[in-house]
């Protein structure tokens, strides 16, 4: 039994995280880099969330396996094999609490969870670090559907078996998607209303002109490449090569995309998650 009631913990949960995803938000628009602390420290307030939800034996015993898969990852190990012992290690505790999963079974989905977004990372569908462990931060600071003061809005009518099929974290993912569509929306309409068109181009960037191309946080989409001009979906960093070839056959207006963060879209999914819950 939880030593404070549920729906406080989980207010508690909601107000301590917001400050630091907002400044995480924050930081990697301003300054492109988000501390590690950041997540280091928040994690040391999720874990200590789960010890006050989960203060038994079998309880403490579950939680040490997210605790080594998170803080693994914070440090630079000499030894390519010495991460691959912690797993060794946290996949045997994990094992182990399988036999009383019962009991904490929202700490073994938090577990799967790691795993799940380490995996992820593995593969570059998560591309950056620090989107990873927010995510991850995520898992093990709300292993289970909240509940506090009148929300979330909408709770699912058999929230037992959608926290085990759909996570909380897999919500906060589909509320960032969301966003994310809706900027991308937002561009659109930008487009249109200046007039700017061409696909895909309108759809995932905007035109300005190119001597600012360099003052703003954005990749160029355009490239001068033997001669012909062309456009990519996908940009990568330009040179000031790019831009002198592009001024050369005339482009006075490019078409660029922004370096919005995915933080940024993770941040609004975790309070919408929290506020509006799962209406499916």
């Amino acid at each position: 039994m939880a030593l404070i009631p549920l729906h406080t913990l989980d207010l508690l949960r909601f107000v301590v995280a917001l400050p630091f995803f907002i400044y995480a938000s924050y930081s990697d628009l301003k300054e492109r880099l988000i501390s590690t602390w950041v997540w280091f420290i928040l994690g040391i307030f999720a874990v200590a969330f789960l010890v006050i939800q989960f203060p038994t034996l079998h309880g403490i015993i579950a939680i040490i396996p997210l605790v080594i898969i998170f803080y693994e990852w914070f440090f630079e190990w000499e030894h390519r094999w010495v991460p691959y012992v912690f797993y060794g290690i946290a996949g045997a505790i994990f094992l182990y609490s399988l036999t009383f999963v019962h009991e904490v079974y929202p700490l073994s989905i938090a577990f799967l969870m790691l795993l799940f977004v380490k995996l992820m990372h593995h593969l570059k569908i998560i591309r950056g670090r620090a989107d990873a462990r927010a995510l991850m931060t995520v898992a093990i600071l709300q292993p289970l559907y909240p509940s506090f003061l009148s929300f979330p809005i909408f709770t699912p009518q058999y929230v037992e078996i959608v926290e085990i099929t759909f996570p909380f974290m897999f919500l906060v993912l589909l509320y960032a998607a969301i966003t994310s569509l809706f900027y991308l929306l937002g561009i659109l309409f930008r487009n249109l209303s200046r007039g700017d068109t061409g696909f895909p181009e309108m759809f995932i960037g905007y035109r300005i002109p190119i001597d600012e191309v360099d003052k703003k946080h954005v990749w160029l989409m355009e490239r001068v490449v033997d001669g012909e001009h062309v456009l990519y979906v996908h940009p990568r960093e330009h040179k000031k090569e790019d831009l002198e070839a592009l001024k050369k056959i005339g482009r006075d207006r490019v078409w660029v995309q922004p370096k919005i963060p995915f933080i940024v879209f993770i941040t609004a999914g975790l309070i919408m998650a929290y506020l509006i819950g799962n209406f499916v």
